[in-house]
């Protein structure tokens, strides 16, 4: 197909419940989409007991949500979402905490280790730190083969190919762009993430495809 200490732990405990007020208020009272993500943005920003790797996962499960892929990048409609970590083992285990018994449009969360490309074929969503950037050319091809969102933080990710990178400005985490290669995976961005992000570019290939 194609296409931790105590500390620790009570800081992941006040990410997850201040990721569970954020899916109440979008619920009981926004009217807009946008209105959802700038509050859940602004929220995370504020909270000074979240570390950057609750932030970054935080960031990466909100990034599903307003993502649509094909029906044909899944075998089925209830085949669930994976999304695959290659390096990035503090993300990783904050990711597993905060999409714990949820769901990302309907479809459960399967989160799992890589630890090559190839082992990202069944991937929607992939994140990888700069530490495996050596691999990022075989990771692209084979998630873009596959639909797969691919997210970054080296400061050269989108030029190389990469959909979303995250980064750290003015103590603040914010996300630069892609939709080049976003459409060249076949998969749609919702406008109202577009619009938050700190950048949107459009780059050719890198492979020249």
């Amino acid at each position: 197909m194609k296409c931790s200490s105590p500390r620790n732990k009570k800081a992941a405990a006040r990410g997850i419940n201040l990721f569970g007020a954020f899916t109440l208020a979008c619920v009981g009272g926004c009217f807009a989409v946008a209105c959802c993500v700038s509050a859940f943005a602004d929220s995370l920003q504020t909270s000074s007991t979240l570390s950057q790797a609750q932030l970054g996962a935080a960031f990466v499960f909100n990034f599903a949500k307003f993502t649509e892929w094909p029906s044909q990048a899944f075998s089925d409609s209830a085949a669930p979402l994976t999304v695959c970590f290659l390096g990035a083992e503090e993300v990783r285990s904050a990711f597993q905490e905060i999409s714990a018994g949820k769901a990302v449009n309907g479809r459960p969360v399967l989160v799992r280790d890589v630890k090559s490309a190839g082992e990202v074929l069944d991937c929607r969503v992939v994140y990888m730190d700069s530490a495996n950037s050596a691999l990022f050319s075989g990771v692209l091809k084979n998630a873009r083969q596959r639909c797969g969102l691919v997210i970054g933080t080296s400061d050269d990710f989108l030029a190389r190919g990469g959909i979303i990178k995250l980064l750290v400005e003015n103590n603040r985490m914010r996300f630069d762009v892609n939709i080049g290669a976003a459409g060249r995976a076949k998969i749609r961005l919702s406008s109202k993430l577009l619009a938050l992000a700190r950048s949107v570019v459009d780059l050719p290939d890198p492979a020249g495809n």
